[in-house]
C-alpha cells in the first residue's frame, strides 16, 4: 500500500468527525495547563472519542488581550477553548497564530474570527490550507469533505520569516522555522519562557512527515534547544515538555535518517528496507504514541533521501 494510502487510512477516521458537537456528558476534547503568568496550553484528550482537539492548542492572555495558537481540528473542540478563555478572562481575543496548515491546527478559525480575532501565520499557510488539505481525504474526497475544506478560515495577516505581537507591553515572538511543512511557525512568550511549538515538536510521539524535509527541520530543533534551554515546550502532539525533550525528538528525527541512511547504502529498498529499519526504530523508539506512523515515516524519509518524495512548494510570486 503506497504511504499516501497509509496515512489516509489513519487519517480520515478521525477528520470526519470534524462535524460533531460537544455534549455536556462527554470527555472534555482537552485539558488545560496552566504554564504561569498567562500562559496556557490545552493538550488533546485522545478519550474524547466524538470531538477530540485532535491536536494541541495554547493561549496567553496579555495587558489588553488574548492571542491563541492553533484552534484544533474540530469547531466544536475550538468553541470549548473559546468558552474556556472566556471563563478566565473578558479580555478580546486580539490574535490567533497558525502555526502550519493540517487541518488539525486550523479547523476553529472562523470560531476565533467570528469572535473579533485577527488570524495570521506564515504566507505558505493561506496558499496552502485549501488546497494541501485535500489530500488527506484521497483520491475519492467527497463534494462535502471538499466544501468543508474549502470553507477552513484563512489567515488574514501573513508574514514570511516572523513577527512580533503585542498584547499591550506583552510581547510574543513569532519565528518562521523550516521543518515539518515548509510554512511552520513558533511562538515565543518571554513573560512565561514558554515556545508554542505546533507540529515542530511532537513530545515522545512519532511525526506525521508527509511533507516534511528532516535535514532543516533538525536544524530548527537545534535553533530552538540553543536558543530556549530553559522553557517549557508546547508540542503539536504530546505533554508539554522541556529541552530534554525536544532533545529526544531530535534524536528519532536523526536516528530514522541514519538507519534508512545505512540500509540504503547497503542496496535495500522496499520491503527490504523497511524490514531493516523497522526492527531498530522499535527497538528505541517502541514506546513512543503513533506507532502507527513508523512505517509512514520510514516510506517518507526513505523517498526524501533519494530525492524522490513530493513537498508542498510555495506559491509563484
Amino acid at each position: 500500500m503506497p504511504a499516501r494510502t497509509k496515512l489516509l487510512a489513519v487519517l480520515i477516521p478521525i477528520l470526519a468527525l470534524l462535524s460533531v458537537a460537544v455534549t455536556a456528558d462527554a470527555p472534555a476534547p482537552f485539558t488545560l495547563h496552566d504554564l504561569g503568568n498567562g500562559a496556557w496550553a490545552a493538550i488533546d484528550n485522545p478519550d474524547a472519542k466524538a470531538a477530540r482537539a485532535g491536536a494541541n492548542a495554547g493561549f496567553v492572555v496579555g495587558d489588553d488581550g488574548v492571542a491563541v495558537v492553533d484552534t484544533f481540528e474540530h469547531a466544536p473542540a475550538a468553541q470549548e477553548l473559546l468558552n474556556q478563555i472566556r471563563a478566565k478572562t473578558k479580555l478580546p481575543i486580539r490574535f490567533v497564530v497558525n502555526t502550519h496548515y493540517h487541518i488539525d491546527h486550523v479547523a476553529g478559525n472562523n470560531i476565533f474570527a467570528a469572535a473579533g480575532a485577527t488570524v495570521m501565520a506564515q504566507e505558505n499557510v493561506r496558499a496552502w490550507e485549501h488546497t494541501e488539505n485535500l489530500k488527506f481525504f484521497g483520491a475519492k474526497i467527497t463534494p462535502e469533505q471538499k466544501e468543508m475544506v474549502e470553507s477552513l478560515g484563512l489567515p488574514s495577516v501573513t508574514y514570511k520569516d516572523g513577527v512580533q505581537i503585542y498584547l499591550g507591553a506583552r510581547r510574543l515572538i513569532v519565528r518562521s522555522l523550516p521543518g515539518h511543512t515548509g510554512g511552520d511557525s513558533v511562538v515565543y512568550d518571554p513573560a512565561a519562557n514558554v515556545v508554542f511549538c505546533g507540529d515542530l515538536f511532537w513530545d515522545h510521539t512519532l511525526p506525521n512527515l508527509i511533507d516534511a524535509s528532516t535535514k532543516p527541520w533538525i536544524n530548527s530543533l537545534d535553533t530552538l534547544i540553543a536558543d530556549y534551554p530553559t522553557a517549557t515546550f508546547v508540542p503539536g502532539h504530546g505533554e508539554v515538555g522541556h529541552v530534554r525533550d525536544v532533545r529526544d525528538f531530535r534524536g528519532y528525527l536523526s536516528d530514522l535518517r541514519n538507519f534508512i541512511a545505512q540500509a540504503q547504502a547497503q542496496g535495500k529498498s522496499g520491503d527490504e528496507l523497511m524490514n531493516a529499519v523497522l526492527p531498530q526504530i522499535q527497538q528505541k523508539y517502541g514506546s513512543w504514541n503513533f506507532p502507527g506512523f513508523a512505517k509512514l515515516d520510514t516510506q517518507f524519509t526513505d523517498q526524501e533521501l533519494r530525492g524522490q518524495k513530493r513537498i508542498p512548494q510555495p506559491p509563484s510570486q
